[in-house]
């Protein structure tokens, strides 16, 4: 085997300590309502096509937001309005909605709540006649019961907050629902002075335009911003809340991940403008833990505790870098279906792991301890060698079987890429390849995972469940098991994996 004397290997293997500590239990099922009629349905015609208008008052340290909703009803009809409600990741998300009321010039409208088909969330409002129609309502954003949870759903509170419009505001219809993107304008009143939004919706005189409600986030608060710019694309960081290390930490290390993110991707990362916002959890909500999530291109990521400053921050870069990588993995591929957990979960770990190596945001030896944490735990799962991952991927969303994907996932992704770094390559290099199949599908990546033949073993452990022998190849590339641990015996494995090949 060859061992030049390359750099300083950090990235080894992307498992995060910040998932650790995030990921648990497995994320909750797509919160997004689906589409409540089928594709082939007539399109909406102009004669019903509006946009509701919605102004929001916000009382932070209530955690309330009074709604209205005004528009035009042209002919006597059903006005739907679909909130999103009973989701499991988020308990008490249907509680929320506090009030709902309607009226019109004539006075007060007919308001059947629940009474849609399409869950306790669709309610029903009845307009007699042609006119324009007020709505109020008022949301409770109460804060979720442990941190791990506060990313999940729209929070608010004295320091700020955000607001996945998805789960704030309903959709709405006239006549009946329609699937597709809702667009609708938005303006925010009763904001504290100092507060500004962070949002890439457009900007609408002195609201925003909506596209689509499902993807639309505004962080709001006490902002503190950055701008960066990464070849094709920008990426503002947004941070609000009470952090326990300087704004300046906070932006240098977006920039490195993200920096890190363009090198690995290329233009597998979508150009355009991007948003990032990063706030603390409230210290009344329990819970030393970091969360996060992707919903096109804005992200949100949280950190929650009260244990040191640098652990918390540490834990926060991990989250941070996993959530930037989905802009990557699975995004940037064009799979037929859904890419399998495997590649989309234990990839991205890796990969995001390997983007903190490179940027010297975690040292060589914390990247082994990771990676060693996932293996160990991936081995002591009751799933080992009983269901190969192709078949245990039926039931990702059972714990378990999510961390038993996850961290098998990961050590994978390790393993081919040292061994392709054993021929001067490496695994960004051989993912810019399969991204250029159209469309990807797992057999895809098998093949073009496999290609060399110390990566033949994916394909039997993918799908026949035949583990390989992992210490004969981790000791292949010098790396020992030691007192819980990997231990680079020579230098190699993080020197080659501290340095990007795209």
């Amino acid at each position: 085997m060859r061992r030049p004397q390359i750099l300083l290997l950090v990235a080894a293997l992307a498992l995060a300590c910040g998932e650790t500590e995030r990921r648990q239990t497995p994320p909750p099922r797509d919160a997004s309502v689906p589409d409540p009629v089928p594709a082939e349905a007539p399109a909406e015609t102009s004669s019903t096509a509006f946009i509701p208008e919605f102004r929001l008052r916000l009382d932070p340290p209530r955690h309330t937001i009074d709604g209205t909703i005004e528009l035009e009803v042209p002919r006597p009809q059903t006005i739907h309005l679909l909130f999103r409600a009973n989701w499991e990741g988020y308990p008490g998300l249907e509680d929320r909605l506090r009030r709902l009321e309607a009226r019109g010039p004539s006075g007060e409208l007919s308001v059947a709540m629940g009474a849609g088909d399409l869950g306790t969330g669709h309610h029903l409002i009845e307009a007699t006649r042609a006119e324009r129609v007020t709505i109020r309502f008022t949301m409770i954003l109460a804060p979720a019961p442990e941190s791990g949870l506060y990313h999940r759903a729209s929070q608010l509170d004295s320091e700020g907050g955000h607001f996945i419009v998805g789960d704030l505001l309903p959709r709405v219809w006239l006549g009946r629902p329609r699937g597709g993107p809702v667009s609708a304008q938005i303006w925010f009143t009763g904001m504290p002075s100092n507060w500004r939004v962070a949002t890439l919706a457009e900007r609408a005189g002195t609201g925003y335009q909506i596209e689509d409600i499902i993807q639309s986030v505004f962080v709001v608060g006490r902002l503190r911003t950055q701008r960066f710019n990464i070849g094709p694309r920008s990426l503002t960081a947004a941070i609000h809340g009470r952090w326990p290390v300087s704004d300046e930490r906070v932006f240098q290390a977006v920039n490195k991940i993200a920096g890190n993110l363009h090198r690995i991707a290329g233009d597998g990362w979508s150009s355009g403008d991007h948003l990032l916002g990063a706030g603390r959890v409230p210290a009344e909500v329990p819970g030393l833990s970091t969360g996060g999530q992707v919903l096109g291109k804005s992200g949100i990521v949280y950190v929650g505790g009260s244990g040191p400053a640098e652990i918390e921050f540490g834990h926060w870069m991990r989250t941070t870098a996993h959530e930037l990588m989905h802009w990557y993995i699975p995004t940037g591929f064009s799979f037929r279906q859904e890419a399998p957990r495997w590649f989309s979960e234990g990839f991205t770990d890796y990969m995001s792991l390997k983007s903190l190596l490179v940027g010297q945001l975690i040292a060589p030896q914390d990247f082994l301890d990771e990676i060693a944490q996932r293996l160990d735990r991936y081995q002591s799962s009751n799933l080992y060698g009983v269901r190969s991952i192709v078949e245990a991927e039926r039931d990702f969303w059972r714990p378990e079987v999510y961390r038993y994907i996850y961290d098998g996932g990961t050590v994978a992704a390790l393993l081919l890429d040292l061994a392709f770094q054993d021929r001067g390559a490496s695994l960004e290099r051989a993912l810019t390849q399969i991204r250029r199949s159209s469309p990807v599908t797992e057999n895809v990546l098998i093949r073009e995972l496999g290609a060399i033949r110390e990566n033949e073993w994916i394909e039997p452990w993918l799908a026949d469940g035949i583990q390989p022998d992992w210490d004969a190849r981790l000791q292949r590339y010098r790396l020992a098991r030691r007192d819980g641990t990997l231990v680079s015996l020579d230098g190699w494995v993080t020197d080659v994996l501290g340095s990007i090949r795209p």
